[in-house]
């Protein structure tokens, strides 16, 4: 280190300062790199057991529905998230060189972007299945099978895996030496040395701000807006003036008694509307911090954080990182705490594990097994009771219809009345 020192022809006190610096940074980082891989392991325990349970669940029979289908979906994107990319990041924290094959750091950023794309929007798919069964739930029974969802779901993470192959070759190491010292990182080669042009840095930043955060989030927020509406806008029964025949508008019956405005349904729709809400203002909070990072990012580009604010920003990097890795294991609590259909689950699957590894000595007694299908997570309104009453209404529009008509054909000859109308990751 002294040869080093002298190849560099500095003073006794600039020695000095570059020897402080440099200790000062590593013990930084020493603290770093316990703090943050010891965080990235409890994240990683809840968040697989969490999403396991998730998918064990949604997975019961009484359970299959479209919104499910899509629950299940963002919670294999948290597991494959979980799995195969947060150990990675915490053993790059925990050592100042990248251990592992070349290889692996362009897969685990191709599945860094992947899992982070496909987990928000399968929250947007969320949001355009809560409109329609909202607004529109008699015409999307049809399009809302799992059949269907699992279709959609298929196609738009073809789509992101697709669109992210070309992001994950753009990875590779990148050696540099820090002051005297060789380190090596899992980077965009390109960026981290300062060769690529500002506009293919902020393609790179501003795409992800965009395609991964801001148009997802702005979809979503106007469906909940539409949906939110038409919620707390419907009138109660006792509200609604009765009409001589059912008349639809906008695919739902508007009659006093139609299933948009049975107390039961708008009930169980606010649920699931405010727990798939709940579950993206989760998401829109967690990965707000990191987005940021990205836009300031391509902004300083050929700059880094580091270099433009300093340790501030290095703070704050990594903590907008944690708390986004933090919600890979906050869903499956979300549904715990709102959802009955999923904390009865939860509680029936745990008991069955521990009374199977105790061998029969724990929880002799099963829990009993509800016949009722919450309303929470299923459907809302169940299909055949809704072609039941849809079928219903429309022979009491056609026994009233010829009722009417009886009633006109004897009165044709008295009058007729008026008719009532109604970075990296």
């Amino acid at each position: 280190m002294e040869s080093q020192f002298d190849k560099l022809n500095m003073t006794v006190e600039e020695r000095d300062e570059i020897w402080r610096f440099y200790n000062e940074t590593v013990r930084f980082e020493r603290k770093i790199g316990i703090i943050i891989p010891s965080i990235f392991a409890l994240i990683i325990l809840i968040g697989v057991i969490g999403n396991v349970l998730v998918v064990v669940v949604a997975f019961g029979r009484q359970m299959r529905n479209s919104t499910n289908t899509l629950i299940i979906g963002l919670a294999i994107s948290d597991l494959c998230f979980l799995l195969l990319c947060v150990p990675f990041t915490a053993v790059d924290y925990a050592a100042p060189k990248w251990l592992f094959p070349e290889w692996t750091c362009s897969m685990i950023n191709f599945f860094q972007h992947t899992s982070a794309y496909c987990s928000v929007w399968t929250l947007t798919l969320m949001a355009v299945d809560r409109y329609m069964a909202v607004v529109y739930p008699v015409e999307s029974i049809t399009l809302r099978t799992p059949k269907n969802t699992m279709i959609a779901l298929i196609v738009v993470y073809a789509i992101i895996i697709a669109s992210q192959i070309p992001v994950g070759n753009m990875h590779g190491i990148y050696t540099y030496l820090f002051i005297w010292e060789e380190r090596s990182a899992c980077a965009i080669l390109s960026i981290a040395t300062g060769e690529a042009s500002k506009t293919v840095a902020l393609s790179y930043f501003f795409t992800f701000n965009i395609f991964g955060y801001v148009l997802p989030l702005g979809i979503s927020i106007f469906l909940y807006w539409r949906m939110l509406r038409r919620l707390w806008d419907t009138p109660r029964p006792g509200n609604v003036q009765p009409t001589i025949s059912p008349r639809r508008s906008g695919g739902e019956f508007n009659s006093s008694g139609s299933i948009r405005n049975r107390p039961e349904a708008r009930r169980a729709k606010k649920k699931v509307t405010r727990l798939v809400l709940c579950v993206l203002i989760t998401w829109a909070l967690c990965w707000l911090p990191l987005n940021i990072c990205f836009f300031i990012s391509g902004i300083v580009y050929p700059d880094t954080l580091v270099i433009a604010y300093g340790v501030i920003m290095v703070i704050f990097q990594i903590s907008s990182q944690v708390l986004a890795y933090t919600n890979s294991c906050l869903n499956p609590i979300l549904y715990a705490m709102m959802s009955k259909s999923f904390r009865e689950g939860f509680i029936r699957v745990i008991r069955k594990l521990m009374n199977f590894l105790s061998c029969g000595f724990c929880f002799t007694d099963e829990m009993k097994t509800s016949t009722g299908i919450d309303a929470t997570f299923y459907n809302q309104v169940p299909v055949s009771s809704i072609k039941t009453e849809r079928t219903s209404l429309l022979k009491e529009s056609s026994n009233r219809s010829s009722v009417q008509n009886t009633a006109t054909s004897k009165t044709k000859h008295v009058g007729r009345s008026k008719s009532s109308r109604s970075f990296n990751l």
